[in-house]
């Protein structure tokens, strides 16, 4: 299990994750975690916060003997721009955005690709999902559930605002097609870079523009799915800044939300973070409240 330790005076104040060993002065973001608790995936970038082109690897790290290992290159990754790895319940199988160049469209745009482990332990050659769930524009931070279902985001045509969140059934051995999660969830704004329980019943996403915003450059929502609707969304205020708060992920066994956040406007990096979840679930749970439209 993942455990960090929190006092109960400081149980809600964010706490760094592997300061200097992960969390460094350069830019890391949207972890992700084995369901053993033993990997860590995350993105990461020599180029500024912010900046037009920034370009990012994916890295990991081991947990071994209670310490974190020194991050290390996946071996998929490193020559194109990659980011938001997220690796499924069974560790065997890697989804990630990538702008890489693909047999099957001529056009390149951030994508949802997918790597799988094979029994050696080793990552195969990554392979692009098929055109139901890439568009011609471009796809952020997938997500599944414990069914294998597909969670993303997309600037594709069609969505309500600048950017828009969507779902796509499992199949036996694809996707079906993708289906915007409507106008409760997206807005006339944008929403990105979101986390699915494994349920598939409480999501939370990066926002930008809401009116209820710290910050126009992204703050982090929490939705619950109530009869089978998905409730206003709810700012989560222990953890939104005045810079970018983005790319949440639950370890629900430990009751942690991981989080990357850039602290302030002026911020040229970007840290993960962590915070004590329990008390944030029944906090906004209680006042979730369904849409009257």
């Amino acid at each position: 299990m993942l455990l960090v330790m929190i006092g109960c005076k400081d149980e809600l104040k964010p706490q760094i994750f592997e300061p200097e060993n992960i969390s460094t002065k350069l830019v890391e973001y949207s972890p992700s975690f084995s369901n053993t608790g033993f990997e860590v995936y995350f993105a990461k970038s020599n180029d500024k916060w912010g900046t037009s082109g920034m370009k990012s690897s994916i890295y990991y790290s081991v947990k071994e003997d209670g310490e974190w290992s020194a991050p290390k290159l996946t071996s998929f990754s490193g020559q194109y721009d990659d980011s938001a790895p997220h690796i499924s319940n069974n560790g065997k199988t890697l989804y990630f955005i990538s702008k890489r160049p693909s047999k099957e469209t001529k056009q390149i745009s951030k994508d949802v690709w997918k790597v799988e482990k094979n029994e050696n332990g080793t990552w195969e050659i990554p392979v692009r999902l098929n055109k139901s769930i890439n568009s011609e524009k471009n796809e952020y931070s997938p997500r599944t559930d414990k069914f294998g279902n597909l969670y993303f985001a997309s600037n594709r045509l069609g969505g309500y605002g600048q950017g828009d969140l969507y779902f796509a059934k499992k199949g036996k051995d694809t996707f079906s097609l993708p289906i915007n999660l409507g106008n409760v969830i997206n807005s006339d704004k944008g929403e990105w870079n979101l986390e699915i329980n494994n349920d598939g019943n409480v999501i939370i996403f990066e926002s930008s523009g809401r009116e209820q915003n710290l910050s126009s450059y992204g703050d982090l929502y929490i939705s619950f799915k109530l009869n089978n609707q998905w409730s206003i969304p709810q700012a989560i205020k222990e953890i939104n800044t005045t810079g970018s708060d983005l790319y949440a992920e639950l370890i629900e066994d430990d009751k942690l939300l991981y989080y990357t956040s850039s602290d302030s406007l002026k911020s040229t990096d970007t840290n993960i973070y962590s915070i004590e979840f329990g008390t944030i679930y029944k906090s906004y749970k209680k006042n979730a409240v369904l849409s009257k439209q």
